[in-house]
């Protein structure tokens, strides 16, 4: 029973991992039978769009995938590839990347592309969710005056502490 969740992670780790492999490798081998008597200008754009998305895997592979021993014990069984967070965003790079290329196999235009810009749109976005009330907790960050000091303590409590100060005064226990 030692190390279960540890061959656990290791095995889902794998198994995702072969997954991404499978869905890949049969997107690209479209690709490559779609481009092969295309232009060496397509090549070079096609190769320049999977940067990202190689980079991607790369770090995926790299962190995610076990290490076993001589005898086929977990070693280091990987992040979780899971996770949420920044896993999730280099999982959804690749199938965009994967996206554009179902849609440059299928209708062999390179215009599918046009979806990758909507990565940085989605980055700005998250790290406007993270950074945002930190830069805006800054600048209202101003010393109260004496007038607003009960209004400022009222709406800086939140609603757990507003509750539990009306429960306070109740009388939980009735004795006979």
């Amino acid at each position: 029973m030692a190390g279960k969740s540890s061959k656990k992670q290791a095995h889902a780790n794998v198994q995702v991992l072969k997954q991404l492999y499978t869905i890949s490798g049969s997107v690209l081998g479209l690709l490559l039978l779609r481009l092969l008597f295309s232009s060496k200008k397509r090549w070079i754009w096609i190769i320049l769009f999977h940067a990202p998305a190689a980079g991607c895997v790369y770090m995926l592979e790299k962190n995610g995938r076990p290490t076993y021993d001589s005898a086929g014990h977990v070693v280091r069984e990987g992040m979780d590839l899971n996770q949420k967070g920044l896993t999730e965003w280099m999982f959804d790079i690749v199938y965009l990347t994967l996206f554009a290329d179902s849609g440059v196999v299928v209708f062999n235009t390179m215009k599918f592309w046009y979806i990758m810009l909507l990565v940085p749109v989605y980055l700005g976005y998250k790290i406007k969710g993270i950074a945002g009330p930190m830069l805006g907790g800054m600048n209202n960050a101003k010393a109260p005056s004496a007038s607003s000091t009960n209004s400022t303590s009222a709406a800086a409590k939140s609603k757990r502490q507003a509750k539990r100060e009306k429960n306070a005064d109740k009388t939980r226990f009735k004795y006979k």
